[in-house]
């Protein structure tokens, strides 16, 4: 069941057309069944649902919001577990996708059309967690910290910031965005990956405590970025930690509270 709130414009309300083409086609009920699955067996998930429970004790009841949510694939789950989730997002493509998948799988939601640098005036310190996966690596300059504290005006008092981004020292990353660019084929627009040493420096400019950022998935991003074009397929040890995780690892993600 899901549950739609009244659309809110903020003063950046309009989507980039790179966004609408990225949410122009929905995919299969079956494709989706599969993205969720292997998101809820990725290390990153592992970690979030670990986190929270350390955090908070349990995951059911906690009131979360994705910003620049897309589909929702983190709300998903989160609302699997029982969390009661809103996501917001500038495209109302994405939201129509997002309420057609959360209404399949009878999980409840709110949507919220708006810009994540101005989050509108009702949801600011409402949340006890805010996260967002693949977002903030599309700003640029000052605005990369804006977008940090962005997650932090929606959260309450001690409430939890979780970002996932892509990390600047994965090689099979970059390679393959590098050869994306090169052959006019990248289809996201401005994307800068971020360092450990950015995030956690941006994150504390953003008023955040208690910072940790972690990197994984290292054969993951072998898998997704080589495997298929290589071997024409995704091997199936991209699952499999690895001793670069931490180092080389596709997904970087950022933990932190709200000061008081």
């Amino acid at each position: 069941m899901t549950v739609t709130t009244g659309t809110i414009h903020a003063s950046t309300s309009a989507a980039p057309k790179v966004w609408d083409r990225l949410w122009e086609y929905a995919p299969s009920d079956e494709r989706d069944d599969a993205l969720l699955a292997r998101e809820r067996r990725t290390p990153r998930w592992a970690m979030i649902r670990n986190r929270l429970i350390r955090a908070f004790g349990i995951v059911q009841g906690l009131r979360t919001i994705e910003l620049g949510s897309g589909r929702g694939d983190l709300s998903a789950l989160l609302a699997e577990a029982g969390a009661e989730v809103t996501l917001l997002d500038t495209s109302e493509r994405a939201l129509d996708q997002a309420r057609k998948r959360f209404d399949r799988l009878k999980l409840s939601a709110r949507f919220e059309q708006g810009d994540l640098l101005s989050p509108p005036n009702h949801l600011r310190g409402s949340f006890d967690v805010a996260l967002s996966s693949g977002v903030i690596e599309h700003f640029k300059d000052d605005m990369r910290t804006r977008a940090i504290q962005a997650h932090a005006d929606v959260l309450n008092r001690h409430g939890l910031c979780i970002i996932s981004v892509p990390n600047a020292w994965c090689p099979p990353y970059r390679v393959w965005k590098f050869y994306l660019e090169l052959r006019g084929w990248w289809p996201y627009g401005f994307e800068r990956p971020y360092t450990r040493r950015e995030m956690l420096r941006r994150a504390k400019e953003a008023g955040l405590t208690g910072l940790e950022a972690r990197c994984m998935g290292f054969w993951q991003s072998v898998g997704d970025h080589w495997g298929r074009s290589l071997i024409g397929r995704k091997p199936d040890w991209v699952e499999s930690p690895s001793c670069l995780d931490s180092v080389m690892g596709m997904s970087l993600v950022l933990f932190g509270r709200r000061a008081a």
